[in-house]
């Protein structure tokens, strides 16, 4: 009796400490962040979510073995599991098989680790998650995104605006890290806000959830995100015309006030599309100088070239361009799962160059669906848009053919409000992520809001828990299981404090604190040796540490050191072959030690030369190039480089200074005029050291 009392204790503890999880995996993802990180946002999250799903999955394996219980069968078991497939796939062929694995360093989120996890999550949810329990898992949601929008209207008024480098009171990112992401979250939440006040069957109940609604609103707002008032544009004319064509003249009241009160939010504090902005209470209230003077128009052959700030539009279509580039190449299984920032720099648009974001890293496409398109490929992209193919269709017919057996109308009603809410919710990820990518909360809710509705619309109710049974080899099997589930969290925790200790040493070398540097990367090293990042960041405190033994004259010192910042960045390199950031910091080593060994020049010219491969596009290497080779008297090939970097882009300033610094002295007189004169005629009249320069050439 004794023992049958502790078995179903165990089984029901099991399932008790596995809804919890859930409860904290979605009130602390959103919420968690640190300063003492290299990325302060993403990371934790992703950290977080992997401790969650190891200590979710390993009770779940328990239940499994302890537990007689059928496993839960879904629509979208399918789909899911071949997407996953594609992804190991894309992984085993990758340019980059430790990025496809754990992702771009700093993100995490779209490695092949961070699929698996949040396939773990699914059918954990839709196995061990009882349905009585998904309205206290909408509140858990709900409470987070109130403090993280409380947190974005306080940041709205200016209470860290002096900690951040972005101007966070002019677009807010609260605990999401960038206003986009953060917009993305918030469109997700504001129609399961919506939903959730149907439930009351009395107005002084549901009031409190149609003001979270207003809050969640106001707040995307202020993240000034256009992809995020667009997924709120598309996807809640969706959910309003469901429920008004069920509820009719009930809800049509409700339907008119929101909708007019979020119109008068717009209208009090902006919209981020300048065409509806015009109409807004912050641009009426702007003082305009209407003392405009006219400009004499010039000859476009005459005029200065002058960038500007590239409208983000622009750029994403060159990123685009890009990612479209690289799936033409690769079009079954993409380069590997994450690679898009070495495959990009590959088949980037030389027009791209012409704007102000020029020489940014792109580690994603800005296009959810482009990005899998590049990275892995028809097998990755085809399985993927299958996923939310199949759930919108299975969704379809549940909304349309009720079978949750519901006999009370309003009830009923209620019960569909709360389903259309969760895909109204989820329809508006699809539409942040053709504008963007998904971060670790926004991929949380694409991959689980499936099993949140799967369980909510046909999971029967609760029912008795088994007795969980101990007998035979079992026993030793949940040992086991334990043991490999603290090993894990442990190598998380590794993990974890390697980055601390990484950000600490990145930060010391950019201060140029080389010693204090190179011990913080050391200890990174010792905890994740496999990090190819952290050794390409060692290299380049370990060469200034060289030089400076070098200059005290302690050549044994030097030697050490030197060989160890080659060793390092070979080291990275033979993980990640092609990084051309990496092959960029061996060329950056190589010529600095060649202050002490002139010999080194020649290595550092073939490393640039490999990153000129790996990114022809790239304005910078060909310049960097040009000077290199005529350090070692390659004139020829020096002038055709910087006649290159001109052609990629035709506003390099220090193309056209090299040029005539080179013509003058090879007596090219007529040529050194040209170049320094296209510089004080096109780019900049007031150069001062363009001025100096002619004046030496005349």
């Amino acid at each position: 009796m004794l023992e049958s009392l502790l078995r179903d204790t165990m089984s029901n503890r099991l399932s008790i400490i596995i809804v919890y999880s859930f409860y904290l995996l979605f009130f602390l993802v959103p919420l968690f962040l640190t300063h003492v990180n290299f990325e302060l946002f993403e990371y934790n999250k992703m950290m977080l979510t992997y401790a969650l799903t190891v200590i979710i999955s390993t009770l779940w394996l328990i239940k499994i073995i302890t537990i007689r219980k059928p496993l839960v069968r879904t629509p979208l078991d399918l789909p899911l599991l071949l997407f996953l497939l594609s992804q190991i796939v894309s992984t085993i062929f990758s340019w980059d098989r430790h990025v496809s694995i754990f992702g771009y360093y700093s993100r995490f989120n779209g490695g092949l680790l961070s699929s698996i996890a949040y396939t773990l999550l699914y059918f954990s949810f839709v196995n061990n998650f009882p349905k009585e329990k998904i309205k206290n898992l909408l509140t858990v949601i709900l409470v987070s995104g109130f403090l993280v929008s409380v947190y974005g209207i306080l940041e709205r008024l200016g209470i860290d605006k002096n900690i951040w480098i972005q101007d966070v009171q002019n677009r807010v990112f609260s605990t999401l890290g960038q206003p986009n992401w953060l917009a993305a979250y918030l469109t997700v939440l504001i129609p399961l806000s919506l939903s959730f006040a149907l439930t009351g069957q009395k107005f002084s109940k549901s009031l409190p959830f149609y003001i979270l609604s207003l809050i969640f609103f106001m707040t995307l707002i202020f993240t000034k995100s256009r992809s995020g008032m667009i997924a709120i544009g598309l996807t809640l004319p969706v959910y309003w015309i469901y429920l008004l064509f069920n509820f009719r003249k009930k809800i049509i009241t409700q339907f008119i006030i929101h909708s007019s009160l979020f119109l008068i939010l717009i209208f009090i504090f902006g919209s981020p599309f300048a065409q509806i902005n015009r109409f807004t209470l912050p641009e009426l209230t702007k003082p305009h100088d209407r003392n405009f003077e006219k400009e004499e128009k010039k000859p476009l052959g005459d005029s200065i070239i002058d960038i500007g700030i590239t409208e983000s539009g622009t750029i994403r279509k060159y990123v685009w361009q890009g990612a479209i580039d690289v799936f033409k190449h690769y079009p079954l299984i993409g380069t590997g799962v994450e690679t898009f920032a070495f495959s990009f720099y590959k088949y980037r648009p030389a027009a791209h160059n012409l704007t102000s974001e020029w020489d940014f890293l792109y580690n994603k496409a800005h296009n959810e669906f482009l990005n899998y398109a590049a990275t892995t490929g028809v097998f990755g992209l085809g399985s993927y848009l299958l996923f939310i193919g199949v759930f919108i269709v299975w969704m379809m017919k549940r909304i349309r053919n009720d079978e949750s057996g519901i006999k009370n109308k309003n009830d009923k009603n209620i019960h569909n409000a709360i389903l259309i809410g969760f895909f109204a919710g989820w329809l508006s990820i699809a539409v942040t992520n053709f504008f963007g990518f998904s971060v670790v909360i926004t991929q949380l809710f694409f991959y689980l809001i499936p099993s949140f509705v799967y369980i909510y619309n046909v999971a029967e109710g609760k029912k008795e828990t088994p007795e969980a049974d101990f007998s035979g080899g079992k026993k030793t099997a949940v040992f086991t299981l334990i043991l490999a589930c603290l090993t894990v969290l442990l190598y998380l925790g590794r993990l974890w404090l390697a980055d601390f200790y990484y950000a600490r040493g990145h930060n010391k070398s950019r201060i140029e604190e080389f010693g204090e540097s190179y011990k913080n990367l050391q200890t990174a090293i010792k905890l994740n040796g496999q990090e190819p990042l952290y050794y390409d960041e060692l290299a380049y405190p370990s060469a200034q540490i060289s030089l400076g033994f070098l200059a005290d004259d302690q050549a044994t010192q030097a030697s050490k050191f030197q060989q160890e910042a080659l060793a390092s960045s070979d080291r990275a390199l033979a993980i990640s072959p092609n990084n051309v950031i990496f092959w960029k910091t061996k060329t950056r080593v190589l010529y600095g030690l060649s202050k002490g060994d002139s010999r080194l020049i020649y290595p550092a010219i073939e490393a640039l030369e490999k990153a000129r491969e790996l990114s022809w596009a790239d304005p910078k290497i060909r310049y960097n190039l040009a000077l290199m080779y005529d350090q070692v008297e390659r004139k020829e090939e020096a002038f055709r480089e910087l006649e290159n970097t001109i052609k990629l882009k035709i506003d390099f300033r220090d193309a056209y200074l090299a040029q005539a610094l080179f013509y003058n002295r090879d007596k090219q007189k007529e040529k050194a005029l040209k170049s320094i004169n296209f510089i004080l005629t096109r780019l900049n009249p007031n150069d001062a050291e363009a001025k100096q320069v002619l004046e030496e050439i005349k």
